[in-house]
């Protein structure tokens, strides 16, 4: 029995790939762009200086700004780095799978055009995978700006935890146990650990799997297609970690989250929630036990 839903994992010693030009050529990073001109830039242009990436292993989708900001991050980005501008806005699933089709590396890291690596130190996730060939997504630790954690390794909902974290209990005993649980907030962050499921901010998965699981679900606009995925993982049988060692800083601005007037975000949320229990589970009380 599983006292909490995260598992520390032995790993070995790491070792130095050959070169960091090796390294660059075996990541393709995606990047979805929507009105964010001024996010993608800066998480583009701190890829390249960081060394890991090669700059045409760098795919920004922009998934039909209505800004123009797609067109001027094609003008302003180095002309190496991948830009494709999408015709049509078929949700940040869509931009994801446009984003690896383009790409041909055995990893895809995904990040949200407001993340980026603390460090260089992709290179520890890909040795991970080296070492652990039953791990098929890996997500970093998000961190806010000031350092701390946004907890982005979850366990699956049940509608409790559900109404919980979208209203004022989670802040109440004996709910605010349930939250703190439901967010993997007692796990020990000093070695990978296996979890349910991580947050599309910032992973890597290997491409293999992600095309034999079927990519990510484009029936989602928004939300929700991360823990789809991640389910889609455990189902074929591979694990999914939260690597704490590597950080990447997500200056974050939530739009889905609780507010006393209901939103267009919010609505979509729970559209892609609806659609998630039908796909796979949602209990009332108990989380389901998708992972091994």
């Amino acid at each position: 029995m599983r006292v909490l839903d995260c598992e520390p994992v032995q790993t070995a010693g790491f070792q130095s790939f050959a070169s960091k030009a090796r390294l660059a050529e075996l990541l393709d990073v995606v990047i979805v762009n929507y009105n964010t001109y001024d996010d993608t830039y800066k998480c583009v242009t701190h890829l390249i200086e960081l060394g890991e990436v090669a700059p045409h292993n760098i795919h920004v989708v922009d998934n039909f700004s209505p800004d123009g900001s797609g067109l001027r991050l094609k003008n302003d980005l180095p002309a190496e780095v991948d830009v494709v501008l999408s015709r049509v806005n078929q949700g940040f699933g869509a931009g994801v799978n446009i984003g690896v089709r383009s790409g041909s590396a055995p990893f895809v890291l995904v990040l949200n055009p407001d993340c980026r690596p603390e460090t260089a130190n992709l290179h520890r996730l890909l040795e991970h995978f080296n070492q652990h060939v039953d791990v098929g997504l890996v997500g970093g630790e998000l961190t806010n700006v000031d350092g701390s954690l946004q907890y982005s390794a979850r366990t699956f909902y049940s509608v409790l935890d559900v109404i919980v974290r979208r209203t004022l209990l989670k802040w109440i005993f004996p709910f605010s146990l349930l939250n703190r649980s439901h967010l993997l907030m007692d796990c020990i962050r000093t070695v990978p650990f296996d979890v349910d499921w991580v947050m599309g901010t910032g992973f890597i998965v290997r491409r293999d799997l992600f095309e034999q699981v079927g990519a990510m679900d484009e029936a989602y606009f928004l939300y929700m297609d991360d823990v789809d995925l991640c389910v889609r993982m455990h189902k074929a049988g591979y694990r999914v970690q939260i690597f704490p060692m590597v950080k990447f800083i997500h200056d974050h601005r939530r739009q889905s989250r609780w507010r006393w007037k209901w939103t267009s975000a919010q609505s979509t949320h729970f559209s892609s929630m609806k659609l998630f229990a039908k796909r796979h589970s949602l209990p009332l009380f108990r989380r389901p036990k998708i992972r091994q």
